[in-house]
């Protein structure tokens, strides 16, 4: 883990030496996602680098929330995100990182909204009392994607 103060979790993700591969990643999910097995072959990587990120390193899934959160307006993508890394990252986090997680929910609407997704049986007790009080949505309701915050244009990143 980076010990370097940042002065939000996006700025820790892009401080990452494989930021622009994430990035790149992240660009060829949000373009294909709904191809499933149709996906060209060659996409497969970013795919499983995403998905399995969690189990190699959770600060690398947690990356993968932030630059997707800074980079894209679309509403079933960030679903995606928070679905699946985010709520991976909130089933057994550290408590170094679940301290940043509720750091990041106090300062960011959009991040409170991806908080609202992942289901709370799937998630750490823990992480489910830390986080419950920043959920915009009840833990029984799924966010509607026009409730979904503006991304704070200060570190957006457009997706290509």
């Amino acid at each position: 883990m980076d010990d370097t103060p940042h002065s939000s979790e996006l700025e820790r993700a892009l401080a990452r030496p494989d930021a622009e591969q994430m990035c790149r990643n992240l660009d060829v999910y949000a373009k294909h996602r709904g191809e499933g097995e149709r996906r060209p072959e060659a996409y497969w990587h970013a795919f499983e680098a995403i998905h399995l990120a969690y189990h190699d390193d959770c600060e690398t899934a947690f990356a993968y929330v932030m630059l997707g959160a800074a980079r894209s307006d679309d509403a079933s993508f960030l679903a995606s995100l928070a679905c699946g890394p985010l709520e991976d990252v909130l089933r057994d986090p550290s408590d170094a990182l679940l301290d940043r997680i509720v750091r990041e929910a106090r300062k960011s609407a959009r991040f409170r909204w991806l908080l609202s997704h992942p289901f709370k049986t799937a998630i750490a007790r823990r992480a489910w009392d830390a986080i419950s009080e920043f959920r915009v949505y009840g833990p029984h309701q799924e966010p509607p994607s026009d409730g979904m915050p503006p991304r704070d244009q200060a570190h957006s990143q457009p997706l290509k």
